[in-house]
């Protein structure tokens, strides 16, 4: 034993050695925490090869603009990720440009439950390719493939964040793209601050406009006709700190104590069978109250369209968002929204058409798999309450913030200027 430590010992670079602490008596502890030590050495400079590997796969970026466009992308999952992909598909090719489609669901183990729209990439063809997906997952993408498919080709990286600053772990990422488009000015300042000077970060938000406009069908999803109904929706694979259902549950609560008129809430929850304490939770926290209705069946976006079209106000107390795609979508429809004043959503929520929730910055704390420094949104649960109350009780005003949706300039809203703001940054023809 004492000659294998030896041996793990000298095998060790010397900055874990200088570290290490080999306590004596305990040699079996010992060379069980070399072992740890050097597994975690080896697998960071296995890391470190792959990614090496893949820069040269890939080749030098700086090529001109060219097409075909490829969207890389959840494209089969019933996923906010995967909506946003199918989305920027279709506006290229409302463009009139050619769009090739590449789905990763099953690689990060989405179910493909939505066929393609679009043929994938010839191996052969160059272009511009645009990845729709955030850093962790286009290094395991470049690792798996050795940047292959980014040879010869533009790359676009597609990244949407929701806090002030992006994690350490993305800065391998740059490497592999020539710039980077996010849904929001919030995320791309997030983004910009780390990035190298030669990767230009700008806006893009998605094509809204394309989004069909389903007729309100409250019979189908059996909701009540002769009451208001809000609506709440969130992936808890976003996590629950993040999305804050809690918040909007009691800010309902008490906004139907003091409404004048009935109302339900429909919250719409994906991601309950990952995460079944959580949703467990939830459920309890509403036990015995029959204005609230937890949805967890899997709808489609033509589905979740329906329902949001069906609805009367959308509500959101997120601590923090990196577009807010339910919001804009519901503005799209018509429907006054309610949510937290602070992150992206505040650059389409209009004060004609919306209403924003005060709230505090704190800390970010309790969510460390994804979301682990910075700081994010606290609502003000008794402000979204007495706004609620009113948006439930005054039909007049309901009616006349949602006649101001229509009025919205967002870019994501107007097809011209979409289309517009696309050209000029992906400088194609």
């Amino acid at each position: 034993m004492t000659s294998r430590l030896l041996a793990l010992w000298r095998r060790l670079p010397t900055p874990i050695r200088r570290s290490a602490h080999v306590a004596a008596g305990v040699p079996r502890a010992s060379l069980d925490a070399l072992d740890q030590a050097l597994a975690a050495h080896q697998g960071r400079r296995a890391e470190r090869a792959a990614l090496a590997r893949a820069r040269k796969g890939a080749g030098p970026r700086g090529l001109s603009p060219a097409l075909p466009v490829t969207i890389i992308g959840f494209h089969g999952a019933v996923h906010g990720l995967g909506e946003g992909a199918r989305m920027l598909a279709r506006g290229f090719a409302d463009m009139g440009l050619p769009v090739r489609a590449l789905d990763l669901s099953a690689s990060v183990g989405f179910a493909a439950e939505i066929p393609p729209a679009f043929p994938p990439p010839d191996p052969g063809e160059r272009g511009v390719t645009i990845s729709h997906i955030n850093p962790p997952e286009l290094l395991r993408w470049v690792r798996d493939t050795e940047g292959r498919l980014l040879q010869g080709r533009r790359h676009v990286g597609y990244w949407a964040w929701e806090l002030e600053e992006v994690p350490s772990d993305w800065l391998p990422a740059f490497d592999f793209v020539d710039e980077v488009w996010t849904p929001s000015a919030f995320a791309a300042d997030a983004i910009r601050r780390v990035a190298p000077k030669r990767v230009r970060v700008a806006p893009a938000p998605y094509p809204l406009y394309l989004n069909p406009r389903p007729q309100a069908d409250r019979t189908r999803f059996g909701l009540p006709h002769d009451q208001v109904v809000v609506l709440m929706a969130f992936d808890l694979r976003s996590t629950a700190q993040r999305k804050n259902p809690r918040a909007a549950l009691r800010a309902f609560q008490q906004a139907t104590a003091r409404a004048t008129r009935p109302a339900m809430l429909v919250c719409k929850i994906v991601g309950a069978d990952l995460y079944p304490e959580t949703f467990q939770a939830l459920a309890a926290d509403v036990a015995g109250d029959p204005s609230i209705r937890l949805l967890t069946d899997n709808l489609s976006a033509q589905d979740m369209a329906a329902l949001t079209a069906s609805s009367d106000i959308v509500l959101s107390l997120h601590r923090s968002e990196g577009y807010g795609l339910l919001l804009a979508e519901a503005i799209w429809l018509g429907k006054p929204t309610l949510a937290t004043g602070w992150s992206s959503n505040v650059e389409f929520m209009d004060p004609a058409s919306s209403r924003l929730v005060d709230y505090r910055l704190v800390p970010v704390e309790g969510d460390g798999v994804i979301y682990r420094a910075g700081r994010w949104a606290d609502a003000d649960v008794t402000d979204a309450a007495e706004k609620l109350a009113r948006l439930i009780s005054d039909d007049a005003w309901r009616d006349a913030l949602a006649a101001a949706t229509a009025r919205n300039g967002h870019v994501s809203f107007n097809r011209d200027a979409w289309i517009a703001m696309t050209r000029a940054l992906a400088a194609l023809a």
